[in-house]
């Protein structure tokens, strides 16, 4: 079952667009009981060709067409890659890369009944191919179904992806966890919530194969009283971790390791009037802290991505929306000791992923407002943002891209990055994968 997405509370709730199935309705519902300035508020994907305007922007082209930024005959763009499949009715959630012969994508695929079902794809340096994640298998003899949102490649043997499925007899969305050996799939147990709790885990870091975090969030019977979540792994088993009183209804998006024990997670907090301000909480190797960031007053924020250069350079993207729902993109910086935020283009968009990117660049992939092309990307060359163009070819058509990675060890003809998506957001009557890789000449 498909609908028509809007803004959302994380991949069940949340500040991203919900993504079909039973996951999209509950979190159109949350949206508009939540939110009412700002990034809670409900709001659909504009239609092809909408004018947005508000008084703080002139109307905005659709940046896929733009001519890049400068940065000289090498500066790499984006160009579409064929994913693996059948490629229909499937959606990407996200991307991460150990290097130019193995990178992983997952999300989920609308099977001929109607019923989602996981999907991991791998790159292995010439192609994309499809691998067999499971499907959860509800007791009772319910369709096996699930998604998956994050994936964490450790080694080209230790493989994690979570996501979630539908409990439809208790009309719950519960956790999913699956780890690839090498050979194949397998579901490995998240902790329990309350029989009348929903679990979404949403993203993934860590620093090893005993130390993984996924964060995401948990809802009474799917979009009431949403509360961050927080699992580890330490080699063995999952377990709840405890995170601080937000002071509000709030969950978390995004996470990533800074190379030191340390793991950030960013994501969004309500006030008692529902609008939104940034969350960022910090691991400190002994307990989860909220550390404060900047907020406008009347405009909702939110941050759905983190991504860390060191210890002292860390960044979160996500979207700041004005009361009547015109979004425009939101960068803040770690230097440190305190976040600021950081200036971005004036587009009308949102951003869903980040990523570090050769040696003090970073790249930011999202969704622009009133386009034909909704997808969305910006380029940090160290000094300031830059909008770029997704791919333009015909594969790129109708794209809306939801997650991001760099290519640590690219190879000299191989993408230096990669985006993954889908059309969806346009709601076409056939919707497909969307693929991009970035430049194909290494990082210097």
């Amino acid at each position: 079952m498909r609908t028509r997405r809007g803004r959302r509370l994380t991949r069940g709730l949340g500040p991203r667009r919900a993504r079909g199935g039973v996951f999209a309705a509950a979190a159109l519902t949350a949206a508009a009981a939540l939110a009412g300035t700002g990034a809670g508020a409900a709001t659909a994907t504009a239609a092809p060709g909408d004018g947005v305007r508000d008084s703080a922007f002139a109307p905005v082209p659709d940046a896929s067409a733009a001519a890049p930024a400068p940065g000289g005959p090498d500066l790499p763009v984006w160009r579409s890659r064929r994913a693996a499949g059948p490629e229909r009715d499937e959606e990407l959630r996200a991307v991460a890369a150990r290097d130019s012969l193995d990178a992983w994508s997952v999300g989920y695929r609308e099977d001929p009944s109607g019923v989602n079902v996981p999907v991991a794809e791998r790159f292995d340096g010439a192609r994309w191919n499809a691998t067999g994640p499971l499907a959860h298998r509800p007791s009772g003899g319910a369709a096996a179904n699930g998604k998956l949102d994050a994936v964490l490649p450790l080694s080209a043997r230790d493989v994690w992806a979570v996501g979630s499925w539908n409990d439809a007899a208790a009309f719950q969305d519960r956790s999913l966890a699956e780890h690839f050996d090498g050979r194949r799939w397998q579901e490995v147990p998240l902790p329990a919530e309350a029989a009348d709790r929903s679990a979404y885990p949403s993203a993934l870091a860590g620093t090893g194969p005993d130390d993984l975090w996924t964060v995401g969030v948990t809802a009474q019977d799917r979009i009431g009283a949403p509360r961050p979540l927080a699992y580890h792994w330490n080699g063995r088993a999952w377990s709840s971790v405890a995170t601080p009183e937000p002071g509000g209804d709030a969950l978390l998006s995004g996470a990533a390791a800074d190379g030191d024990g340390r793991v950030w997670a960013v994501g969004v907090v309500y006030d008692a009037r529902g609008e939104g301000r940034p969350l960022v909480e910090r691991w400190d190797g002994a307990a989860w802290l909220i550390v404060p960031t900047p907020h406008t007053a009347g405009r909702g924020e939110s941050l759905e991505s983190v991504a860390v250069l060191g210890p002292d350079d860390v960044w979160a993207v996500g979207g700041s929306s004005t009361p009547d729902g015109t979004n425009s993109p939101l960068t803040l910086h770690w230097d440190g000791r305190t976040w600021t935020e950081v200036a971005a283009p004036a587009v009308h968009a949102d951003l869903h992923g980040v990523t570090a990117y050769g040696e003090h660049g970073l790249l930011a992939v999202g969704e622009q407002q009133g386009v034909a092309t909704p997808a969305f990307t910006m380029r940090w060359d160290g000094a300031a943002w830059h909008a770029e163009p997704a791919a333009t070819d015909a594969a790129g058509q109708g794209a809306s891209l939801f997650g991001v990675a760099a290519v640590p060890h690219p190879l000299p003809g191989t993408p230096t990055a990669w985006a993954v998506g889908s059309t969806l957001p346009q709601f076409q009557p056939t919707w497909r994968p969307i693929v991009q890789g970035y430049g194909g000449v290494p990082v210097r």
